[in-house]
């Protein structure tokens, strides 16, 4: 569980830098450029899938093991 939440935490940072972030683009035709805001990277929500996904195996397990007990 602590894997999947240091991993999570991980994604989070990621999503949140891709959103912040910013970029220049030129405009077509012209000389000029344009500020255009960012956005994650696949790669940034696939690891915050993997955490989702390991966070809650390792929750389920703490669950049912206490269960068991």
């Amino acid at each position: 569980m602590a894997t999947g939440l240091v991993i999570l935490g991980i994604g989070i940072l990621l999503i949140i830098a891709g959103f912040s972030s910013t970029h220049v683009e030129i405009v077509p035709g012209t000389f000029r450029t344009e500020e255009v805001q960012g956005a994650p990277t696949p790669a940034a929500w696939i690891i915050l899938l993997i955490g989702l996904v390991l966070s809650a195996v390792g929750f389920g397990k703490r669950v049912l093991s206490a269960i068991e007990k």
